[in-house]
């Protein structure tokens, strides 16, 4: 076996939190290798008897995925914390062992074999002021009804969304969009900040798509969940990426969550941007003290010729 435990991260780049985190790892079974890349991704090999879901918890990492590999190992990939350095951590039987899994890794993840279906950006693309308002997105969007030729990364981030606005990726999401904020300065400065999506047509799919991402991302920033500050009294026909029409007319707004406090109004696609107007003018009438726009993705607007 070797030594047990092996770190090839510098200790100096380690989170002061996390370096108990580390030698906690002694104390559990099983062999493993994890292997930290940039933008805090990380990729990993373990035999069946190892908690490598308890292992990443202690770091508060999230697990994207996890196979088996055969029938004695697991292998996954999952994204790391805002304050995470590139190296290793692992505890093998042998040298031959670590360069086979290492190789393993690397063709699985790092080659030009794709096998996941789903980006793993985690920080801003761009920023637009609309409304006087800032807003910042992840991607680029081009929608697939609009665009027949798009790229491999495209397909992945269309695939995202559309699994988003059905409620099945709010976790993934809401990790990717937490390292996405919590790189930005601006974040810190906020005194009193809320977390409220811009609701979606009908009620199911609000509680649907928004529910549970707001209650996780609010958790992993640390942040009030502002998830009911706007509710749907009745619904109403999809609108997005229209305009000239009153978006507001079937919402009740709740003051008590907003007033006085900075609000990051959320959503997945920014399109024409007149929901976000017409819900940040409102927020500001009843009192919020300022609204910053979040978007997974920016619509790529078709030009015309």
């Amino acid at each position: 076996m070797i030594d047990n435990l092996q770190i090839s991260i510098p200790i100096e780049e380690v989170a002061e939190n996390d370096v108990g985190n580390y030698f906690e790892l002694l104390k559990l079974p099983g062999e493993f290798l994890v292997v930290q890349k940039e933008d805090s991704q990380f990729y990993f090999m373990c035999n069946l008897d190892c908690p490598i879901d308890k292992i990443c918890s202690s770091f508060d990492w999230y697990i994207v995925s996890k196979d088996k590999f055969n029938e004695s190992l697991f292998i996954g990939a999952g994204l790391a914390g805002e304050d995470h350095a590139e190296g290793e951590v692992y505890r093998v039987s042998d040298e031959n062992t670590l360069k086979l899994w290492r190789d393993i890794l690397h063709f699985t993840f790092e080659s030009d074999f794709v096998r996941k279906f789903f980006p793993y950006t985690n920080h801003f693309k761009g920023k637009i002021r609309v409304d006087n308002a800032l807003c910042f997105y992840i991607h680029d969007y081009y929608p697939v009804s609009h665009y027949k030729e798009i790229s491999t990364y495209q397909k992945k981030v269309s695939n995202l969304v559309f699994r988003f606005k059905e409620g099945k990726q709010s976790a993934l999401v809401a990790k990717l969009f937490s390292l996405a904020i919590m790189r930005m300065p601006f974040i810190k400065e906020l005194k009193n900040p809320i977390l409220i999506p811009i609701p979606a047509a009908t009620k199911e799919r609000n509680i649907q798509r928004f529910a549970q991402f707001i209650y996780l991302l609010a958790k992993r920033l640390k942040v009030e969940d502002g998830f009911k500050a706007i509710w749907i009294k009745e619904d109403r026909q999809q609108l997005k990426g229209t305009k000239g029409y009153d978006k507001l007319e079937n919402l009740i707004f709740h003051p008590n969550y907003f007033q006085g406090k900075d609000v990051l109004l959320i959503d997945d696609i920014f399109t024409t941007g007149e929901s976000f107007i017409q819900v940040k003018r409102k927020l500001i009438e009843l009192g919020a003290q300022s609204v910053t726009g979040l978007f997974f993705g920016k619509t790529v607007r078709i030009e015309q010729t």
